[in-house]
């Protein structure tokens, strides 16, 4: 068996995390075409509004890592502050790894946001408008029995 390399292992890690996104229903996910030549950046070829930066290493070079998917983002067509670094937790095995998400934290309020909107909560009870719903149901019935 061959000893993996340094590249086989990020691609490894960048297909498992392509892999996640397409479980989670978020659409089709594969690697970037040409990513490392120039022509377009970041690790993940997907419709996330985000610029996906994978890293697997040993020993997380974070500030490094951060200011590399930062600056792709601003070269890649991207908004600069839409960037996400997943970096693999070292501590977990490269067959089931886990990783975390690093991010802009505006950006991050910004997602919070915009999922509490999409998913209004009744915070409390509205009688009045219990009661007539109760009313149309009672006059809904009312109404069928005349008709038959």
């Amino acid at each position: 068996m061959r000893t993996k390399t340094i590249q086989d292992i990020g691609k490894k890690f960048a297909k498992w995390c392509n892999h996640q996104i397409e479980e989670m229903g978020l659409g089709l996910a594969s690697g970037t075409p040409g990513s490392g030549n120039g022509k377009l950046k970041g690790d993940s070829y997907c419709n996330l509004p985000f610029l996906l930066e994978f890293k697997s290493e040993r020993d997380p070079h974070w500030k490094g890592n951060i200011e590399q998917a930062r600056r792709e983002a601003a070269q890649g067509n991207w908004d600069k502050d839409k960037w996400v670094l997943v970096q693999r937790d070292p501590d977990t095995s490269q067959e089931n790894p886990q990783a975390f998400a690093i991010m802009d934290y505006i950006e991050f309020l910004k997602l919070l946001k915009k999922n509490k909107e999409a998913d209004p909560v009744i915070k409390t009870a509205n009688r009045e408008l219990k009661w007539k719903v109760k009313r149309f149901i009672d006059y809904g019935k009312s109404l069928l029995n005349e008709l038959e």
